[in-house]
This record gives C-alpha cells, structure tokens and sequence, in this order.
C-alpha cells in the first residue's frame, strides 16, 4: 500500500470512527445506552462533520487529483479526534479549517471548469464552514446543523447531477435548480427552521421534485444488480427529502418539541443515509481502494433503514420515546449489517486476488 493510499484509508479510519462514537452519542442521548463521553451533546456535530464532512473532503481531494489537497479531509479527522477528546474549540477550529478548505478546492475547481455540478458543489461547501462558524460564535448545535445539513444536501444535488450524465438537465431545469438552490440557501441563511420553516420546506420539496424529475435513477430502476440497487436507494432518499419538507410544515421546529428531531432524522437518515447506501459500492474502490461488490443481501439493511426512519417519524408525531428509540435502535442495526456485507465481499474480494497471484486465501466459506 502506497503512502497516500494509507493516508487516506487512516482518514477514513477515523471518520468511521467519528460515526461510530455520533450513534452511541444519539442513543446516549435517548437515555438507551450509558453517555460516552461528550457525545451525546455533540453527536450532530460527529456525523456530520467529522464522518460525512471527512469523507466527502476526501472523495474530493481524490478526484482533484493533487496530494496537498489531503490535508483537508486530514484537518476533518483532526476536528473527529479533538470532538471525541472533549476538546470542543480545538474541533470546531479544525471543522472551520478543513470547511474553508475544501470550499478552496471546489472553487478551485468551479473556477476551471464552469459547470452547474461545480457550481452547486461549491456553494454546498461555503455552508459546512458557516455553520461550523455560527456554532463557534455560541449557537447550539441543533442550530448550526441545519447549514451543515444544506451542506449534505446540496452536496448530493451536486454529486446527482454529476453522475446522471445520460439525463442531462435542459436550460429550463437548469433555470429551475438554480431557483430551488438559491431559494434553499436564503431559508438557512435566515435562520429557518427556526425563523420559520415555510420557505425552506418549499426549498426541500423543490430540490426532491427536481431530482425525481431529472435523475437518472428513474431509468436504471429498471435495470438489475448494482444499478437497480441504487436507484431504488436514490428513489427512497428522495421520497424521504418529500417528507421533510411535509414534516416541517407540521411539526415546525420553533413550535413543537418533537419537530426538530423529525425533520432532522427524516433528512439526515431518511435521505443522506439512502444516498450512502446507493453510493458506498461505487465509490469505496475509488476513494480508499477498498474493493466491494454488491449482493442482493444489501435490500435487508435498506429495508431495515426505512422502517427505522418510519418507525422515528411515527414516534415523533405520537409523541413516543418507545418508537423513537426503536426508530433508533433500527437504524444502527441498518448500518451494522451494511457494513458487514460489505466487509464480508471485501475480505471476499482479497482472497481471491491473493489466491488468484499464488498467495494461500486465508477466507474460508461459500463465495461471498
């Protein structure tokens, strides 16, 4: 393994990490398993900055190619380090950082290569660093994750467009995003949801309608294996952002003592970790050379998610800690069993290469 190779696999490393320690804070903060250190107030600022922020600063500095560019995600996984420490200025300084940087490389980039991908990708960016800035300025972290959640979302927009290149927005939809992304950016900017979610629930609801209107994954559902799998991932992330921009509207943050957890979970889970779970396959060989491969298994912890967001957003409305916190529970066993197929095929995938080049495989059992 080359030295950069191994950089970037420790930054994931430690992303993982970030996520791991951000679950355990959210169950902590249900009252469902004992406190691990501060992270159950700063559980939000965890997995979105230091998982979600590192990663996507890392899928960047790959694809722009330059080996100085992984100092970003390297400041990400510093903050995930210090955050999990308790050292909470010391995080928020390296978030800041590593937000400034990487809104460097993809202006940088919209800069040499003026498309509407880069564009949205860029003003995604400049709201990791805005949020991470209010939040150092003393708001709480309920209120700073609403600019880092429009950073995921636009963020995804962004990466839609991208990778949804036999759909090719036209001038009108063209016109149209940038309407419903600059609509977006004004609602958090002033400080919606909690200012009033109106403007920002129509945001979201634009952004979901576009992206049903104009993403591929309206084709390839129709095709089969891995393509077929991601797009019914991509499908239900959508119908998920939908759903957010509903619940805003009738449990509005501001107002009710169950409606920021509803949106937050319906956005954050329901549609940031459907994109994940559409994505993760293609894009762990390429960022850090981890090889996986899709089996049919991967349903059950896709199953297993939505009926866990279900489940949070039901116990949100009745007002029950019981189906929130099995909502919850739900949730992590999602992702524990998609990490695990996926371990599983990569583990799958290096006996074979192993054997395959004279090597004795070490993994026994039925091919995976």
């Amino acid at each position: 393994m080359t030295s950069v190779r191994l950089a970037r696999a420790c930054v994931a490393l430690i992303a993982a990490s970030a996520l791991v320690i951000g679950l355990s804070g959210g169950l902590a903060r249900l009252g469902l398993v004992p406190p691990v250190i501060d992270a159950a107030e700063h559980h939000g600022a965890l997995m979105i900055c230091g998982f979600f922020g590192t990663m996507i600063a890392l899928e960047r500095a790959v694809a722009v190619g330059f080996g100085g560019a992984l100092l970003v995600p390297g400041l990400a996984a510093l903050g995930a380090a210090l955050l999990a420490l308790g050292l909470v200025p010391q995080a928020a300084a390296a978030f800041l950082a590593a937000g400034v940087g990487l809104l460097a490389i993809t202006g940088a980039s919209t800069w040499a290569r003026p498309t509407l991908f880069m564009g949205v990708m860029t003003v995604a960016a400049a709201l990791w660093p805005i949020g991470t800035a209010w939040w150092m300025a003393g708001a709480s972290v309920g209120e700073a994750t609403w600019p880092w959640l429009g950073f995921l979302v636009l963020t995804i927009v962004a990466e839609r467009i991208e990778l949804s290149r036999l759909a090719a927005p036209g001038p009108v939809a063209r016109a149209s995003l940038v309407v419903a992304v600059s609509i977006f950016i004004a609602a958090v900017l002033a400080g919606q949801p909690w200012a009033g979610s109106a403007v920002l629930a129509v945001a979201l609801a634009a952004l979901a309608l576009w992206l049903l209107a104009n993403d591929v994954a309206v084709m390839t559902v129709r095709t089969r294996g891995l393509a077929r799998f991601a797009a019914v991932c991509l499908l239900l992330g959508y119908g998920w952002l939908l759903i957010t921009a509903v619940t805003l509207l009738l449990l509005p943050p501001a107002t009710t003592a169950f409606g920021h957890d509803a949106a937050v979970h319906t956005v954050a889970v329901g549609f940031v970790l459907s994109m994940v779970f559409a994505h993760a396959p293609i894009i762990l060989p390429a960022v850090v050379g981890v090889r996986v491969r899709y089996l049919p298994t991967l349903y059950v912890p896709v199953v297993m998610l939505q009926i866990g967001v279900a489940a949070r957003l039901l116990g949100d409305f009745a007002q029950s800690g019981a189906l929130v916190a099995a909502g919850a529970w739900l949730t992590v066993a999602a992702l524990l069993v998609y990490a695990g197929i996926l371990a599983a095929t990569a583990l799958a995938n290096g006996a074979a290469t192993r054997q395959r080049a004279g090597e004795p495989a070490r993994l026994e059992g039925p091919d995976l």
